[in-house]
């Protein structure tokens, strides 16, 4: 494998990292440093230049931002190379939070001095006096506060990464979700409004403070839009694990309020109801434990008789708050007030004359013949019914094993009428098997032909047709783990092909989340890395992690043929080509005739591989462009 470089920079290895561009754990020869080198694609599309504006902008607010705290990664510098935007910047060794978190939940104390260790840098942040662009800025925020952008050094320190999307507060300009940010941690006013402040950092820290507890996201769903849908539309809080310290539980349900007034309304107040809990200085407030309260029953019974009456007090208009022990013995001491009828203006209430032995053993015996009816009639007629379901439901079951149900929208129609008309499931059995089982066979082909080693690639609509096949199967069987994974195989080609198309890294990253989740669910099958190594090559050009995921293909009983072969010539091809590009803009002549050498390497290796699969689709054409390109670089020697 030849050496990887950017600009002056050599590139180790590739770091985790999400929404915009890539982070590469690399070494700077000037300094001698090693750093964590971000690189965002520079392009003239709209979409791309608020991109680079933003992170150019967020890079100088984390530069000033270290100079006040140093639990912030220090930026070295930023600027323009051949293709990129880069910034370089204090490489921390350690653990980011997701990376400890595993699926397993994290002691309180920890969380605890995490969560208040963000919110203080968050602070001073949220205050900081900048000058950006000429401008003077009263604060900035983060954006993107999530497990990945919080690092644990080995000593046990922290530090917040990634002010790439950082905002100042008196700009005017709205970042909206669907170009910066993670849904997951996205607030569901961001979502809603486009709008980032203060209240988007104090939520992010909230769901990560959720999710070290816990180790798992406080938000859920089977796919991209499903989440956002779900945080868009969250009106009731979620329950709260009694497992917890009972004062974190309330600052958990108050910080993770849908109702924005009820949360902290600064990152101070936040850390310092936190510092409570650790210190054990003082109770948690009033506030906070009528909030658990909505997400713990028992804390509603545990309200003092105070506080019930003086919210019964408030209720009807009065001004006074609580009663003194005096007055409370003196009033239950004092003897009732006469008081006449004129005075008060109330009638006597005359109770009804009671009714004869006669009329009361009428409505009885029509009471016992009403209920004898429905006793006899109520259990036919579900019977009835059910019969009918049944009927119908193998009829539906007989037409779809005999092929002559072929449309399976219209499948799906008649069976989720039979669903909705059936009051116990066994009558549905048998439509709902053979209805299952069409789908996943139509899943099952499109699927194959993607492995197939030489057919025309799998079109979008094949994808989305199999994506709402897998979604209804899995309505129907929803423990069935093979559906989940197939489903998020799905998920992933359809992001992978859209994000592509779109030049929207956040797609891109949805598709690996997904092909990985797939992985997850699919642990013999090839797919998730075939599609993976389409992923890294073509979308990210990222031609070590491309090659690895096709090695896994194999070695789960997929047999490399002519398209993984391509993949890797094109792969070795587009490394060749961006050394030449790095080669014609070099200072000098010893740095182009270096990056020279390395494009000839990869261009050599990519002839090799197109030459073994001629006369495949392509290969033809992309040997010629390898060719006239390495005698380019042979003219300049």
């Amino acid at each position: 494998m030849s050496v990887q470089t950017a600009g002056r920079f050599t590139l180790l290895r590739k770091l985790p990292a999400g929404g915009m561009g890539r982070v590469f754990e690399a070494e700077d020869p000037e300094s001698g440093r090693r750093v964590a080198l971000k690189l965002i694609d520079l392009g003239a599309d709209a979409d791309s230049q608020e991109i680079l504006r933003a992170e150019r902008r967020g890079a100088e607010l984390q530069k000033q931002l270290c100079a006040l705290d140093t639990r912030v990664a220090q930026i070295y510098e930023f600027g323009e190379m051949p293709g990129y935007f880069y910034i370089s910047m204090e490489y921390i060794e350690g653990e980011d939070i997701s990376e400890l978190i595993r699926g397993k939940g994290l002691p309180p104390e920890f969380a605890m001095r995490i969560a208040q260790d963000v919110l203080d840098v968050l602070d001073h942040a949220h205050h900081l006096a900048a000058t950006i662009d000429g401008r003077a800025t009263s604060g900035i925020v983060h954006g993107d506060v999530k497990p990945r952008n919080i690092r644990v050094t080995p000593d046990g320190g922290i530090k917040v990464l990634d002010f790439g999307i950082a905002k100042a507060l008196s700009a005017t300009r709205n970042f909206t979700q669907n170009v910066f940010a993670s849904v997951q941690y996205s607030s569901p006013e961001r979502l809603r409004t486009g709008e980032v402040d203060v209240s988007s950092d104090l939520w992010g820290v909230a769901v990560v403070l959720y999710e070290i507890l816990e180790g798992h996201p406080y938000f859920e769903a089977e796919n991209g839009s499903k989440l956002e849908h779900m945080i868009r539309d969250y009106h009731q809080l979620r329950p709260i694990p009694t497992s917890w310290p009972e004062p974190l539980r309330g600052v958990v349900a108050r910080a993770l309020s849908p109702y924005p007034e009820i949360r902290f309304s600064t990152a101070r107040e936040f850390a310092h109801a936190i510092e409570e809990i650790r210190t054990e200085s003082k109770p948690i407030d009033e506030k906070t434990v009528r909030i658990q309260s909505a997400a713990d029953p028992e804390a509603t019974r545990r309200v003092s008789q105070q506080t019930v009456r003086t919210q019964a007090d408030l209720a009807t208009g009065s001004t006074a708050t609580a009663e003194s022990d005096a007055t409370r013995k003196t009033t239950a001491t004092a003897p009732p007030r006469s008081t006449s009828t004129a005075s008060s203006g109330f009638r006597p209430i005359v109770a009804p004359a009671k009714p004869s032995k006669r009329s009361w053993f009428k409505d009885l015996f029509r009471v016992i013949a009403l209920v004898v009816l429905v006793l006899f009639l109520v259990p036919v007629f579900y019977a009835v019914n059910e019969y009918m379901v049944w009927r119908s439901a193998d009829q539906l079951a007989s037409d779809l094993k005999s092929e002559k149900q072929k449309d399976l929208d219209a499948a799906w129609r008649r069976y989720s009428q039979l669903a909705s008309r059936s009051h116990v499931g066994i009558s549905l059995w048998s439509a709902r098997d053979a209805l299952s089982n069409r789908l996943m066979n139509d899943v099952d082909h499109v699927i194959a032909r993607y492995e197939e080693p030489d057919p025309p690639l799998v079109p979008e609509s094949d994808w989305m047709r199999a994506q709402a096949e897998a979604s209804h199967a899995l309505q129907l069987e929803p423990n069935d783990k093979d559906i989940h994974g197939k489903l998020r195989l799905i998920d992933g080609h359809l992001a992978r092909i859209r994000g592509t198309a779109r030049h929207d890294s956040r797609l891109l990253e949805e598709s690996r989340q997904d092909f990985e989740d797939a992985a997850k669910y699919m642990k013999k099958s090839p797919d998730p890395w075939l599609g993976l190594a389409r992923l890294d090559i073509y979308s990210f050009h990222d031609l070590e992690h491309g090659e690895a995921a096709i090695k896994e293909a194999d070695r789960r009983g997929h047999e490399i043929g002519k398209r993984e072969t391509a993949e890797l010539a094109d792969g070795y091809r587009y490394q060749g080509e961006r050394a030449v590009d790095l080669g014609n803009s070099a200072r000098d002549s010893s740095d182009a005739q270096r990056y020279y050498e390395i494009a000839d390497q990869n261009l050599n290796h990519a002839r090799e591989l197109y030459q073994s699969i001629l006369p495949w689709a392509g290969a033809a054409a992309s040997l010629q462009r390898v060719n006239k390109l390495q005698a380019r670089l042979t003219s300049r020697r």
